[in-house]
């Protein structure tokens, strides 16, 4: 029988698992083995070979996050224009707020040591006029240098090289024929401000050898099936675009997350959500409106880099997160984590630390015969212990319900972060939990942030893969263009915005992408004088769209000021072909598979639609676990999802 088309894959890499799902000829495969940090690609043959291969792999990786976040990065030669050697040293004259009053305050992460930066003679000015000639013997003179640094990457980035191109690309060429990788500031991010795009070319340079030799390992281990790669900013990239520009991966797979949270609310009709993914190490909290939020700087280590992602807002609590004493013996959670090896001692694996997990399971809010992925057993008295070891005097279940607390309250101050510290009110939101422990938490946390519905999604330990079959390919240029708000600032700007889309369609294609592409293009404006800016559609009514959303931000305009330009963007994205998730094949009243304290426990997979339970109950499924608290009601959708809402105690019907 013929096929319905190619067999689509996509697996994300977690901390503790690695999540898979296929589509093939319409129905969905899933599954979840162990992480292997060592070489996560050995994780991904293996899923990818328990569901039986595929045309397509849409891939979401943490090793650019993990390499940025480590320091392993590649051995960087920089190269900029004469006297701005320490540009990355110097950054922001900026502190952390955690920082700020230290009287010994933490140094600024600079990528490339001193000795490994070279001085180039030649200038431009911001016009992108050439106010001192590249030579050919100074381009001689600085191939030499770098040549004699023995450079694994090389990173180029000359004063304003976004205003003209030419200096960068006659010193790339030489570079190039050391035989290494070479990134250009102008090809990566032409945008003003030096540092930021000192740093991401920086960091971009620097993760290339490690991307390079993990995509190829990769596509080498699942050959034929084609690779491609999760992006930042919520689309994939053809696996060769990805190794040039690796420094795009670092939120690779929460990326994925938030197309599936946007697929979830849009089949229950909600337009906004605020979502949280639990996963074994960390939480990512976002909020998710009918458009996505594209910032234009991804945060990792402490760093600012220069490239866009969606805007994700991430802490160090997850399922795997450590508990400890600090100095003045007050209870912390995170940001240390027991990952996939050991992992928490629950997983019975060697760990005795304990960890969030450990405490949910005592606290009963997972069947103590439950297996994580389908394979892994929990073991609750090597959590007991855990806890004990902890802190011996404390009585354990007592202990375990102070961890959830701490943890707790930091989630609520992130989910607060991307909501009423934005000006978002709260009505009519629904909180989407995701990830394998988003579950075990979401009615508290409902609870702490005032909302009246939580919205759980089909698979939501899967979700981050499931997202990215709903995700397209597509690319994310900029270019910096400063124009004032003259009459003709629009027609420049669209003129700018014309030639990047050209290119984004030219690499698609080369890539073997075809069109149709789908095309959007914005514009950074702010008040003159300002020092950052709000981005809005391009149109000829983008000076008022600017007000509208100063407004909206920061509760005020200046009527009548000045207002300038500063970059525009463009997203091109190729056709997407989201799959359509099989329908609820429940039947008749469920039956509790077994009880876990108080809590009743049922498989999800015998909850049929219009299926409706009282907390305290608990739900179990391959990827996550949910915990439904007394006073909670549960109700199955018409699309498969579960909604939970404040409730009366009722006893279980249908």
């Amino acid at each position: 029988m013929a096929r319905k088309g190619p067999d689509v894959a996509a697996i994300d890499v977690g901390g503790t698992f690695t999540d898979a799902c296929l589509l093939r000829d319409g129905k969905l495969l899933t599954c979840k083995v162990p992480s292997t940090p060592s070489d996560p690609g050995l994780a991904v043959a293996e899923a990818l070979g328990r569901l039986g291969w595929a045309d397509l792999l849409i891939h979401g990786t943490t090793v650019a996050t993990n390499a940025l976040l480590e320091g392993r990065l590649g051995r960087v030669v920089f190269v900029t224009t004469g006297g701005f050697r320490d540009v990355l040293a110097i950054g922001r004259q900026n502190r952390d707020p955690a920082d700020l009053y230290s009287l010994e305050p933490a140094q600024r992460e600079g990528l490339v040591p001193r000795e490994l930066r070279v001085e180039c003679q030649e200038r431009l000015e911001p016009d992108g006029s050439v106010s001192r000639r590249l030579t050919r013997n100074e381009i001689q003179r600085v191939v030499k240098q770098v040549q004699a640094l023995k450079p694994e990457t090389i990173a180029v980035c000359l004063l304003h090289s976004y205003a003209n191109q030419a200096h960068e690309r006659q010193l790339g060429r030489a570079l190039a024929k050391l035989g290494v990788p070479v990134t250009l500031s102008s090809d990566l991010a032409p945008e003003f401000r030096e540092y930021e795009r000192s740093l991401v070319t920086a960091a971009n340079a620097g993760l290339v050898p490690k991307l390079r030799d993990y995509i190829s390992g990769l596509q080498k281990r699942v050959r034929p099936t084609r690779v491609v790669l999760m992006h930042s900013a919520g689309g994939w990239l053809p696996a060769r675009i990805a190794a040039d520009e690796p420094v795009k991966l670092a939120l690779s797979g929460p990326a994925g997350g938030i197309a599936g949270v946007r697929e979830a609310l849009d089949a229950e009709g909600i337009s906004t959500g605020v979502a949280f993914d639990v996963g074994g190490t960390s939480t990512d909290v976002s909020l998710v409106g009918e458009y996505a939020v594209l910032r234009s700087e991804t945060h990792i280590a402490g760093l600012p880099l220069r490239t866009p992602s969606l805007d994700i807002h991430t802490i160090g609590a997850g399922g795997g997160s450590i508990a400890w004493l600090d100095a003045g013996s007050a209870l912390q959670v995170g940001p240390q984590s027991a990952g996939a090896d050991p992992g928490p001692a629950c997983y019975g694996r060697g760990g005795e630390r304990a960890t969030l997990s450990d405490a949910l399971l005592v606290l009963g809010r997972m069947p103590h015969d439950l297996k994580l992925g389908g394979e892994l057993p929990l073991h609750p008295q090597a959590a007991l212990q855990a806890l004990k070891r902890l802190d011996p005097a404390a009585q354990a279940r007592k202990l375990a319900d102070a961890i959830l607390r701490v943890a707790l309250a930091g989630i609520e101050r992130a989910l607060r972060r991307v909501t009423v510290e934005r000006g978002y009110s709260l009505d009519g939101m629904a909180l989407v939990p995701f990830g394998g422990a988003g579950g075990l938490l979401a009615c508290d946390l409902a609870e702490l942030m005032g909302l009246g519905r939580v919205l759980v999604p089909r698979a939501p330990g899967l979700l981050c893969a499931l997202g990215m079959l709903h995700t397209p390919a597509s690319r994310d240029l900029s270019q910096t263009v400063l124009l004032g708000d003259g009459v003709d600032a629009f027609t420049q700007a669209r003129h700018a915005a014309k030639l990047l889309l050209k290119r984004g369609k030219a690499d698609l294609l080369d890539c073997g992408l075809k069109g149709p592409f789908r095309t959007h293009s914005s514009v950074d404006v702010r008040y003159r004088g300002q020092s950052f800016e709000l981005n809005v559609p391009l149109t000829p009514g983008w000076k008022r769209e600017f007000e509208r959303e100063h407004l909206r931000q920061y509760q005020f305009k200046r009527r009548g000021a000045p207002v300038e330009i500063v970059n525009v963007r463009v997203r091109i994205e190729a056709p997407a072909h989201a799959p359509k998730l099989p329908p609820v094949a429940a039947r008749g009243v469920p039956r509790p598979a077994g009880v876990q304290g108080k809590a009743a426990v049922y498989d999800r997979d015998s909850l049929a639609v219009g299926t409706v339970l009282i907390g305290p109950a608990i739900v179990t499924e391959l990827s996550s676990c949910l915990y439904l608290k007394q006073g909670w009601k549960l109700t199955v959708t018409e699309s498969g999802q579960l909604l939970l809402t404040p409730g009366s105690k009722r006893s279980t019907r249908r």
